[in-house]
């Protein structure tokens, strides 16, 4: 994973958010090959193996290589649908894609000049100075509130679809597999029997009462 990315990630546990401390031990025009990420708050530590943060704890995905093919889909017109979806249009922000989606992860990097974590990729996707690499069973390792959109598919479960919610930023989107209903939390803005697509609502801060 590129070096600067690595500044985007963060222990999933919950705790507060706080920046990774990194071990280098294999770096080649500052990507990181071999590594390690420790948590200051909770010790706990996270390998960068073949250049992808592991944050899964060993639990394994299945393989979406089939599921692509049956789609049909290029990794142009993904990366296309992945952004508008997004509504991907802000350069520098940060773009969640996992699964099939994270096959578009340089197109649409390239295409939107988003930041990408490809969640769970297969072989064939690879990292760049602006698409990183990361494996996650149930969390999303980022911050609360700090990116602009996240799609995932029906390899994923319910529970990487409320840590959507978590990172994703108010106004922000998500793209959520047919089979899991979107979280209360969301707005439905279109839906159908494979995805449905969301936007995350903004906070309710409360009025105080006006003083006598």
């Amino acid at each position: 994973m590129f070096i600067e990315l690595l500044d985007l990630l963060r222990c999933p546990k919950p705790h507060h958010d706080t920046w990774l401390v990194a071990s280098f031990r294999t770096v080649s025009n500052r990507f990181v090959e071999t590594g390690t990420l420790g948590c200051p708050v909770c010790s706990a530590q996270y390998p960068i193996v073949d250049g992808i943060a592991d944050f899964s704890g060993g639990v394994t995905s299945p393989s979406c290589e089939q599921s692509r093919s049956d789609a049909g889909h290029s990794r142009e017109e993904l990366a296309t649908r992945a952004g508008a979806f997004l509504d991907a249009t802000e350069p520098g922000a940060v773009v969640v894609l996992g699964g099939v989606w994270a096959y578009a992860a340089e197109e649409l990097s390239s295409l939107s000049e988003a930041r990408v974590l490809a969640l769970n990729p297969e072989p064939g996707v690879k990292e760049t100075a602006t698409v990183g690499l990361v494996r996650a069973a149930a969390e999303i390792p980022l911050a609360a509130d700090s990116c602009l959109g996240v799609a995932v598919d029906a390899w994923f479960n319910s529970a990487i679809v409320e840590a959507a919610v978590r990172v994703v930023r108010p106004g922000g989107r998500i793209v959520g597999p047919g089979a899991i209903p979107p979280p209360a939390e969301l707005a439905v803005l279109a839906q159908d029997a494979e995805y449905w697509v969301a936007r995350k609502t903004p906070s309710l801060i409360p009025l105080r009462k006006a003083s006598r």
